[in-house]
C-alpha cells in the first residue's frame, strides 16, 4: 500500500441498519495515519430509528479499529520480508463469523488483504493483559497493555475512551469486571477500585440476574445482537433502567476473552415511554367507554390513523381503511359531503359540527362528528353513536306531551294545543268583526272528573283503577267528533278541547252525550264497575288572554259540578271566579287567624274569641251550664260567621287546632270561674269536637291535659259529637267514647236527627245527653204533627235514660211547648244570644231567671 493514496474504510456493523463512519479529525491532528479519508465517508447517518447513542457507538468502536488497523500497519511496514506477511496475518486471522464486521483496502488492486472482526482486534490487543491495579494503570484504561505500549496513538485512545461520558465497561471470560471508566462511575456510583475483579452482581437485582446470566451465555457464543434493556442497582440503592450494548471479543483462534459493554441511563425515557402507554392505553379505553371514535385524514380525504382500531361503529376493519380514500369506501355523494368537511376544515382552520347517518351490517347508525384542524394539511374527526340518544329524545318527546297510561295528550300537549286554538279563534274574531260577519268560531274547554274514583282504588287496587282510567278514556273518545281534543292532565281527571263552536248549546250536547255514556258500567276482569264523571264547562267569548285562565275557569265550574253531587255538570259563569276567589282570600286569612291564635303576638291581637251561650233547664228557669262556640273577628270584615268559615276549616283541615284551642280556652274559663263564684260551682261547659279531632291519635290524652291545666273536674266538660262523625269511625268510635266516659265526661249526640243514625245502635253508645236539632224546634207550631219528631225524640231519650237539649229556642210558645213534651233542657236566642266570657259572667251572678224574663 503506497502512502499518498487515500484509504477508504467500510464498516458493516451488526445492528438495525446501515451506518458510514466518519473518522475523528483528531486523529488526523495527531497523526495515527496519513490515511485521506474520502469525501463521501465523512459523515456518521444512523438510518431508520437508530439513536444517538448507538452512532456514539460506532464511532467509538471506528476509532478503536482505525488505531489497531494502524498499528498493525505499522508492524507490518517494519518487516523487510514480504514473504513473511502470509503468516503475520495467519497469526490475527479469525474465524470468520456471522455478523463480522471487514476491513477492505481495495485500492491497492489486490484482494482484500486481511479480513478483522472488530470484536477479535479487541481481543488481539486485549490478549495476555493483566487485572487492573498494577502500577502501570494510572489511566484506568480500558485496555492496559495499550497503555504499557508507548504508542501515543494507542495511549490517546485509550484516555480517549475513559474520558467518554457513556459508561463503558469490560468483563472476562469468567464474568468479571477488568475495565470500568468514569462513565460507568458516573452512573452506578461505584469506583474502579470497588468494582474491578467483581461478577456484575452489585449492579444487577436479585429478580433480574437470571435474564442478565441468559443474555450473557448469548454473548459467550457469539452473538453480537444481545441488546438489553435492564433494571440494574446504583452503590446508594436506587433502581436505574439501562440500555446495554455488548459486544463479545475472541482471540484469533475464536477462543472468547470477555464482553465489552457501553450502557447508558434511561431511566426518565423509560418512564415517559411507560407514561406514553399509560396514557395510550387509557385513551383507548376512554374512547370505547364513551363510544367514540377517532380518525385522522389528509387533505384528499385519506385515512391517515384510526382509534381505536377495534371500534365496532367501524364500517370495515381499520387495517382496510388505513391508506384509502373516502371515494374508495363511501359512495360519491356522501364522499364528497365529507371531503368538503376536511378541505374546508383545513382552509378556515375552524372546526364543523355535522351529522349523518351510516349502515352499519344490518342496522342502520346516526352519528355524530366534529372535525378540528390539526397542523399542516391533516384533520382530525372525532365520530359518536347517536343512535340511542336519538331513540331517547324520541321517547322524552312522546312522553313529554303523551300519557303513558291512556295514550292522549297530557297537560303540556293539552295547554299548547289550547293556547294554539284560542290564537286562531281570537284571530277569527278579529277578522269577522272587521267584516261583520255574524258567526264567530269560539273555545270551549270541558274537565272531567271521575266521580268515587278514590273508593275504586282503594277497594280494588292501583291495577283496576288504572284499567278504569283507560276504558274511561276509551269512551270518552268515542264521544267526540275527529276535530275534538282530549287529553289526562292529571290523576283521574280528563280535559276535552272543542273548537269552532258557535255556542254553549254545543258544548251542552257534548256533555249530555258524555253523560248518557257513562250510565253503561265498565266490565273490568271480574268486576263491574259503574261510574260517572262531573264536568265543569268554559267557554271562550274572545276575553280571554291566556290559555290557562279558561283551564283555571273550567276547574272553578268542575268543582261547583262536583258540589252538586254526581253526574253534574256545570259551565261557568262570572261569580263563579268572584266566589273562588273570595274562598281562597278567606282561606289565607283563616290560615293566618289560626297561627295568631296558636301563637298569639301581642296576646291582645288573637282573631279567635270564645262566646258562652247558656244552657237553661226548663223545670227551674236556671243557667246549668254553657255551650262554647268560637268566634272569628277578622280584621277588615269584623265579625264572620261559623257559618262561613267552619266548613272551609273542616274542608282544609284546619277546624282541628281551632277545636283544640275552644277546648282548653273554654275549660280555663270554667276553672276560674268555679274558683272565684260559688254560684258558678256546679256548672257544665259543651265543646264540639269534630271529626278531624276525634280520629286523631292522643285525643284523649289531649283531653286529660286540658282537664289537669283548667283544674276542673270530668264531670263538668260535655264533649258534643254528631252524629256523621261515630258513622264515620265506627270501627273505633265505641272504643274512644269509652275512654272519654272513663275521665268522667259527658257525651252529647249533636244535631240528633240529622245525621240518619241506626236507631238500633243507639243504646250502646256511651252517652248522656240527645240534642234536638234547631230544625225541627223552628217547626213547632203547637202539639200537631209539627211535634211529632220532637216528641219522638224526647220520648226516645228518657226511654234510654238520656237528658234531652233543645237547640234554637226563641219563642216563649216553643218554650211551653218543650216543657209541655217534657224536655229537660234548652238554649237559644230566647234565654240568650251567645255572648264574651264578662257578660257571661254577669249572667251566672245576676242568678236571673231567664224563662220568667225573657
Amino acid at each position: 500500500m503506497k502512502r499518498d493514496l487515500a484509504d477508504k474504510w467500510e464498516f458493516n456493523f451488526a445492528g438495525p441498519g446501515r451506518v458510514i463512519v466518519w473518522t475523528s479529525p483528531c486523529l488526523v491532528c495527531l497523526g495515527l495515519s496519513q490515511v485521506r479519508v474520502l469525501p463521501e465517508a465523512i459523515a456518521l447517518a444512523p438510518v431508520g430509528e437508530l439513536e444517538w447513542v448507538f452512532s456514539l457507538a460506532v464511532t467509538t468502536f471506528a476509532l478503536l479499529y482505525l488505531a489497531i488497523a494502524r498499528s498493525r500497519k505499522s508492524s507490518l511496514t517494519a518487516t523487510a520480508q514480504q514473504d513473511a506477511l502470509p503468516e503475520e496475518l495467519g497469526v490475527g486471522q479469525s474465524v470468520p463469523r456471522e455478523n463480522s464486521q471487514v476491513l477492505l483496502d481495495p485500492l491497492d488492486g489486490e484482494e482484500p488483504s486481511s479480513i478483522l472482526n472488530i470484536a477479535q482486534g479487541i481481543a488481539d490487543q486485549s490478549s495476555g493483559s493483566s487485572l487492573p491495579g498494577s502500577e502501570s494503570d494510572q489511566l484506568n484504561p480500558l485496555f492496559p497493555q495499550i497503555a504499557q505500549s508507548g504508542d501515543p496513538g494507542l495511549e490517546f485512545l485509550a484516555l480517549h475512551i475513559q474520558r467518554m461520558p457513556i459508561a463503558h465497561t469490560l468483563l472476562d471470560a469468567e464474568g468479571r469486571f477488568l475495565a470500568w471508566n468514569a462513565g460507568a462511575e458516573r452512573l452506578f456510583g461505584y469506583s474502579h477500585q470497588e468494582i474491578i475483579g467483581q461478577t456484575p452482581d452489585p449492579i444487577v437485582p436479585p429478580q433480574t440476574r437470571s435474564q442478565v446470566a441468559q443474555i450473557l451465555q448469548r454473548l459467550t457464543q457469539g452473538d453480537l445482537t444481545a441488546h438489553s434493556i435492564n433494571e440494574n442497582l446504583t452503590k446508594f440503592g436506587e433502581t436505574i433502567v439501562c440500555e446495554w450494548y455488548n459486544t463479545p471479543l475472541f482471540t484469533a483462534q475464536g477462543e472468547f476473552t470477555g464482553i465489552l459493554s457501553m450502557v447508558q441511563d434511561i431511566t426518565d425515557r423509560w418512564q415517559s415511554e411507560l407514561t406514553l402507554q399509560s396514557v395510550k392505553t387509557e385513551m383507548t379505553t376512554l374512547l370505547n367507554a364513551i363510544n367514540e371514535m377517532v380518525l385522522l385524514f389528509d387533505a384528499r380525504g385519506c385515512y391517515l390513523k384510526i382509534l381505536p382500531t377495534d371500534s365496532p361503529l367501524l364500517q370495515r376493519a381499520a387495517s382496510q381503511l388505513v391508506g384509502k380514500t373516502l371515494h374508495e369506501i363511501f359512495e360519491s355523494a356522501l364522499a364528497d359531503r365529507f371531503l368538503d368537511y376536511i378541505q374546508r376544515t383545513i382552509r378556515e382552520q375552524k372546526s364543523f359540527d355535522l351529522e349523518y347517518e351510516l349502515s352499519l351490517g344490518d342496522r342502520p347508525v346516526a352519528f355524530s362528528a366534529k372535525v378540528s384542524p390539526l397542523n399542516g394539511d391533516r384533520v382530525m374527526w372525532v365520530a359518536r353513536d347517536l343512535t340511542d340518544r336519538q331513540h331517547i329524545q324520541a321517547l322524552l318527546r312522546r312522553y313529554a306531551f303523551t300519557d303513558p297510561l291512556t295514550g292522549l295528550a297530557n297537560r303540556c300537549s293539552f295547554v299548547r294545543s289550547l293556547g294554539i286554538a284560542m290564537q286562531n279563534s281570537h284571530n277569527n274574531l278579529r277578522a269577522t268583526a272587521s267584516t261583520r260577519e255574524v258567526r264567530s268560531p269560539k273555545v270551549a274547554v270541558l274537565l272531567l272528573d271521575i266521580d268515587r274514583f278514590r273508593i275504586v282504588k282503594y277497594s280494588l287496587g292501583h291495577w283496576v283503577a288504572d284499567r278504569l282510567l283507560v276504558a274511561t278514556a276509551q269512551r270518552l273518545h268515542s264521544c267526540l267528533n275527529p276535530g275534538a281534543t282530549l287529553a289526562r292532565i292529571g290523576g283521574d281527571e280528563f280535559a276535552i278541547l272543542l273548537t269552532n263552536i258557535t255556542g254553549l248549546a254545543d258544548v251542552t250536547e257534548v256533555a249530555d252525550l258524555i253523560q248518557s255514556a257513562m250510565r253503561f258500567p265498565f266490565s273490568l276482569d271480574e268486576h263491574e264497575i259503574f261510574s260517572s264523571v262531573s264536568i265543569g264547562i268554559a267557554l271562550d267569548h274572545g276575553g280571554y288572554k291566556r290559555s290557562w285562565e279558561l283551564l283555571r275557569d273550567a276547574d272553578t265550574a268542575l268543582h261547583y259540578a262536583k258540589q252538586q253531587g254526581q253526574g253534574q255538570y256545570v259551565p261557568f259563569t262570572r261569580d263563579m271566579h268572584d266566589g273562588a276567589i273570595a274562598r281562597l282570600q278567606l282561606e289565607t286569612d283563616l290560615q293566618r287567624a289560626i297561627a295568631h291564635t296558636v301563637h298569639p303576638t301581642p296576646p291582645e291581637s288573637q282573631p279567635f274569641q270564645v262566646y258562652y251561650q247558656p244552657i237553661v233547664s226548663l223545670a227551674t228557669g236556671n243557667i246549668v251550664g254553657f255551650e262554647a262556640l268560637v268566634r272569628w273577628h277578622h280584621p277588615t270584615r269584623g265579625l264572620i260567621s261559623p257559618g262561613e268559615f267552619i266548613p272551609v276549616a273542616e274542608e282544609t283541615g284546619q277546624i282541628g287546632a281551632i277545636d283544640r284551642w275552644v277546648m282548653t280556652e273554654a275549660c280555663r274559663q270554667l276553672g276560674w270561674w268555679q274558683q272565684r263564684y260559688p254560684a258558678a260551682a256546679d256548672l257544665t261547659i259543651s265543646v264540639n269536637v269534630s271529626g278531624v279531632n276525634f280520629g286523631q291519635v292522643g285525643i284523649i290524652e289531649r283531653i286529660e291535659q286540658t282537664l289537669r291545666s283548667s283544674g276542673i273536674c270530668g264531670r263538668y266538660l260535655k264533649l258534643e259529637i254528631t252524629e256523621s262523625v261515630i258513622l264515620k269511625n265506627t270501627g273505633s268510635a265505641l272504643a274512644i267514647l269509652d275512654r272519654i266516659k272513663a275521665l268522667g265526661i259527658n257525651l252529647s249526640i249533636d244535631d240528633f236527627g240529622t245525621g240518619y243514625s241506626s236507631l238500633a245502635r243507639l243504646h250502646e253508645l256511651p252517652i248522656n245527653t240527645l240534642k234536638i236539632d234547631r230544625s225541627f224546634v223552628s217547626r213547632m207550631r203547637g202539639l200537631d204533627e209539627t211535634s211529632e219528631i220532637v216528641q219522638t225524640t224526647i220520648g226516645l231519650a228518657h226511654t234510654l235514660g238520656l237528658d234531652a237539649i233543645a237547640e234554637g229556642v226563641e219563642t216563649a210558645q216553643q218554650v211551653q211547648l218543650l216543657q209541655t213534651l217534657n224536655c229537660d233542657y234548652a238554649q237559644g236566642y230566647f234565654f240568650s244570644k251567645p255572648v264574651d266570657s264578662e257578660a257571661a259572667l254577669n249572667l251566672i251572678l245576676a242568678e236571673h231567671q231567664l224563662s220568667k224574663n225573657g
